[in-house]
């Protein structure tokens, strides 16, 4: 037997050190195709879950990211509470991956993600959410910046995030990392949607 054909296969997805995430939908869901650094190639994918009558009065609050091809790679959990914003993700599997939870800040948007292992990394956005750097210690692991859409797209509220890793990163904080804008999204959208 192929001991080859029996390891997993290499992620797509986290192959790449420039993503383009481009919202498809708006309205209950908060679904992402993630694109290659041209734009043109799918690479991998963000799928609302979850009841669609919770989404109706909340928002999207389940996701799973996959790669191209349709395969599993995290999920995304946005749990009820009071206060700070909150999210977990997981594995496939259920085995948790990382814990992310909005801090105070009065002029930019701070959120702190505390991985499995431990290891702690910081989102910071600048006071527009147009710009954010992932810091791992005093690195700067990622950095994602908010670009216009287009007329069509921009006019239904959907968002477009090119978000760029440094080449060292590994492919699991490569993940962790592109949950990471997700969750900046869904802030941005729950931010948005309380000031109305």
């Amino acid at each position: 037997m192929d001991s080859a054909a029996d390891s997993p296969r290499p992620s797509t997805l986290l192959a790449h050190d420039t993503l383009v995430m481009q919202q498809v939908t708006g309205f209950m869901s908060n679904d992402f195709d993630i694109l290659d650094a041209a734009g043109e190639r799918a690479v991998g994918h963000v799928t609302t879950t979850g009841s669609g009558v919770a989404r109706f009065f909340s928002g999207a609050r389940s996701l799973d990211v996959a790669d191209a091809d349709g395969t599993p790679l995290l999920h995304v959990e946005d749990p009820r509470g009071i206060g700070f914003d909150r999210f977990e993700l997981s594995a496939p599997d259920g085995t948790p991956v990382a814990e992310l939870r909005s801090r105070f800040s009065v002029f930019s948007t701070k959120v702190g993600m505390t991985l499995a292992d431990g290891a702690e990394l910081e989102l910071h956005g600048d006071m527009l959410g147009l710009d954010y750097e992932f810091r791992y210690g005093e690195a700067v692991a990622a950095r994602a910046a908010r670009e216009w859409a287009g007329l069509s797209r921009g006019f239904l509220g959907h968002s477009r995030y090119v978000l760029g890793f440094d080449p060292t990163v590994p492919p699991p904080l490569r993940l962790a990392i592109v949950s990471g804008c997700i969750v900046l999204d869904l802030i941005r959208a729950k931010r948005s949607r309380s000031s109305n």
